[in-house]
Parts: structure tokens; sequence; C-alpha cells
């Protein structure tokens, strides 16, 4: 099957950069109740240290002075995602698969550290028990999750950010997964976090019936930065240990009961041998799922390792032998251009469309592109491949899916919005000093925000037949 690929597309609108204007979440007010409104995040234009990070609490015991690193041009706007408008829902397609695709699921560590028989640690500021999930967050995790089970799909796509992952660091000293003071002990706090997180992700999904298909984020790997000015002993050990970190993520996510790789299609050499992946999801969809999180250089970069570049060529001459109608790629970071954020360093692919893996999932006949990283949604349509950015906080009261239909000559795509609260009189425990808001509740099912229609054209490309809201394509 030979696919027609578009030209070059127009540029892009910019309001504003990542490195003047910032979305970070307000002061919590001292009095706030449990599940109260959270007030909208604001445009924060307040002077910060050298290489501050925007979403992170200033203060605690290793303040991350962040190599600067040059910025993509961003939008950024003082309106959420829960406060657009909704839009009609997208035609539904007899026969389809179905899917779900929901990035940044969840980006916190959510478990009970009371299961289990297991030694309770009481945090000496607050006098409370270290929990990582409460009533409140049970309540409203199932009430997301039963929607998503409820479109009649299995699948979840999940490019990324399963976890917040800031591992084998105690701000607050409770000793929770052991000592943490020297590097051996940092990786084995690592891997018993990992032990009690990455179960209860993944456990969360098969009550409901739902089969995951997650790509490494950049919270597997500890999150970024991984080079700092000065000594900085965590950062220096998330550096060293990416191969570690992704290979635990591997054993828990990418394996089955009996340990072997879910996946027999995957690099058979190189750092993404246990992380990459592709799929036959259905007749008429191939996933393929790519580490974009390369260390080189003595630092962490966004790229593709040859070794996978190479295996993705060669899934992607398959995929056109077989006539594979649609060809699905994701990777957690964006490439880099104009796209909404929300409270995110938003790390992008390096070089972008000028990048080999561009051009190999230009040449190869690649259809859509899924990213996570920016909390929000927006779709670019560039040389014939749709880019759908999104994503979203649960944690924010701001959970979001997107719901895909597929048939051998249409795909549909349409955004669902949550409108959750938050009250921040409490918070949970984490490793790392941030927290996370105490209550939050999901009483409202969702709103579609947006929607995509697209469909084959006699030469094998993709027209965008109809669309509206935040899947809207820029061009």
């Amino acid at each position: 099957m030979t696919r027609r690929r578009l030209g070059p597309l127009s540029a892009l609108l910019v309001a504003g950069t990542l490195c003047c204007t910032t979305l970070t979440p307000p002061a919590e007010p001292a009095g706030a109740a449990p599940g109260s409104d959270y007030p909208p995040p604001t445009i924060d234009t307040a002077p910060r240290e050298a290489g501050e990070r925007a979403d992170e609490t200033p203060g605690g015991s290793e303040r991350e002075q962040v190599v600067p690193r040059a910025e993509p041009l961003v939008e950024t706007t003082a309106r959420g995602p829960r406060e657009r408008p909704s839009v009609a829902p997208a035609p539904g397609l007899t026969g389809a698969y179905r899917f779900i695709s929901a990035p940044d699921f969840l980006n916190q560590d959510v478990a009970d550290l009371t299961a289990d028989g297991r030694k309770q640690y009481v945090v000496d500021a607050t006098g409370r028990v270290a929990n990582s999930t409460n009533a409140s967050y049970e309540t409203a995790l199932d009430r997301v999750l039963d929607e998503m089970a409820g479109h009649g799909t299995q699948d979840v796509l999940v490019a990324g950010d399963l976890v917040e992952g800031r591992w084998g660091r105690d701000d607050s000293k409770t000793g929770v997964f052991g000592p943490v003071r020297t590097q051996a002990q940092r990786m084995r706090a690592w891997r018993r976090a990992a032990d009690v997180y990455y179960p209860a992700w993944l456990q969360r999904f098969d009550d409901h019936g739902l089969t995951t298909y997650p790509a490494v984020g950049d919270h597997e790997v500890g999150d970024d930065p991984w080079r700092v000015r000065g000594r900085h002993p965590w950062v220096d050990f998330k550096r060293r240990h990416v191969p570690e970190f992704k290979k635990i993520f591997a054993d828990h996510a990418l394996s089955g009961s009996d340990g072997r790789p879910r996946f027999a299609d995957r690099p058979r050499r190189g750092p993404a041998r246990h992380t990459a992946y592709a799929v036959r999801l259905d007749a008429d969809v191939l996933l393929v799922t790519l580490d974009v999180f390369e260390r080189r250089g003595g630092d962490v970069h966004m790229s593709v390792d040859a070794a996978q570049l190479a295996w993705l060529e060669r899934v992607l001459r398959q995929a056109r032998r077989d006539e594979v109608p649609w060809v699905m790629v994701q990777g957690h970071t964006p490439m880099p251009g104009a796209v909404r954020v929300r409270n995110s360093t938003h790390l992008v692919y390096e070089k972008g469309r000028s990048s080999r893996l561009w051009r190999a999932m230009v040449d190869g006949g690649v259809d859509v592109y899924l990213s996570g990283e920016v909390h929000d949604q927006t779709v670019r349509q560039r040389d014939g491949i749709l880019e759908v950015s999104h994503g979203s906080l649960f944690y924010r009261g701001e959970a979001s899916y997107v719901l895909g239909q597929a048939t051998a000559g249409r795909l549909v795509l349409e955004n669902h919005q949550f409108r959750g609260t938050v009250g921040y009189a409490d918070r949970l425990w984490t490793t790392s000093r941030q927290g996370a808001p105490g209550t939050i509740s999901y009483p409202l099912p969702s709103v579609v925000t947006g929607t995509l229609v697209a469909s084959r054209t006699r030469s094998g490309g993709l027209r965008v037949q109809d669309a509206a809201g935040v899947l809207a394509p820029r061009r």
C-alpha cells in the first residue's frame, strides 16, 4: 500500500515561551477544606533561582539547580483544560476497534503503604502515618477507570509517566523504603518503591478489565533533570542508574506473570531492548511503543538509540507489506512546536522534524504519533502525520483521556475531560517534598472537549474530515 505524504505545513502560532512564562499551581489557601474547588492555575511570572523548576514546591532538602536547556516555543494560558467548553460527541463507528489513550496516568505514586502487614511510619512534621492513598483517591480512581472501561474497550495506551518515580530519596526522613544515604541504599529504596507503586498501578486497571500498553516516561527514570550544577547525590544517582530503572519498569509493566516479556516484537539489542515494542492491537491497528530516553554524553537525552531506530524501520517496512490500515507510534515526548502546556517542564524530542526518527516515521507511513508530557491536548498535522499531544494530571482534578475508534477506512478520536475538585487541608505522603493534595473527587462524568474524524484517501494518505475543540488540528 502506497501512502501519499503531505508537504511541510504552515508555521504555528505562538503565544509565549516556556522560558519566560510557565504554568504553576497557585499556593493553596491555609484553610482549604477537603473536597473544595481547587482554584484554576494562573500564569506565574515570578522570578526564580536559576534552573528552579516551576512545577515543584520551592525549598526542601535537595533543591535541584537545572542546567538550562534550549526551550521550545509553546502556548501558555491561564484557562485550564477543565474550563474549556464541551463540543458535540464524535460519531460512533459500527464494528470499530476501540481503545483509550491516557498518557501521564497517574504521574503520581498512589498505593496503600499500610497494607499487607507492612510496618507503618509516622511523619514527624505532621504526626500522621505515611500513606500514599486514602478513601477519596480510591473512589475517584474507580470512577475514572469505570468510565474508561464503559466504552467497550479493554486496551489502554499510556505514553509514559505512570508514577511520580522520584524514588531513592526520603525528604521527610520517614525511612518508608529504607535509608538513602549511599548510592547502594538509594538503589535498594528505589526497588522497594517500585515493588509497591507499579503493582498498585497495574492492579487498578486489571480490576476494571483493562489491559495497559505503557511507554517509558521521564518519571519512570527518575524525572528530569539528570544533570545539575554542582554536586547533587540524588541527581547523580538518577543519571547513573537509568538502565536499571528501565529494566525495573519493564519487569513490572511489560512482563507477564511468568516473568517473560509480554511482546515478542522488540529490539533485540541496545538500551531499549526491554522497553520498546510493537503489537498488533487489532487487524486494523498496529501500535509501536518507543523509548525516547537515551543516556549518552553524561546526560539523558530525548532521542532513540541507533538499534531502536533500525528496529523501528524494520517494523514499519513490514507494516507496509502487510498493508496495515492504521499505524500508531507512541512516545512520551512531543515533537517541538506550539502546543498547550499544563504544569510541565515540556520535554521535547531532540531535533524534532529534523531528526532521523521523524524521517523514519514519515517514510514508514506512520499515521498517528501519540505523546504525553504536556498534560493538555493539542493536535498538529505535519508531513502527513497526526501528532496528538495529550494527557492530564489526575491529582489536579483535570483527568482526561482520548477515546479512539478505528475501522479499515476511518479513524475517530474523542477527548474526554473530567472536572474534579481537590483539597489541600492534608497531603498524601510521597518520597519527595512535593506531596499530593489530600483529597480528590470526580463526582461527575467527563465531558467531550474535542473530536477528530479522519479517513484514508485512495492514494493511502490521511485526510481529516471533521474536527472540533481541542482536537482540531493546528497546521
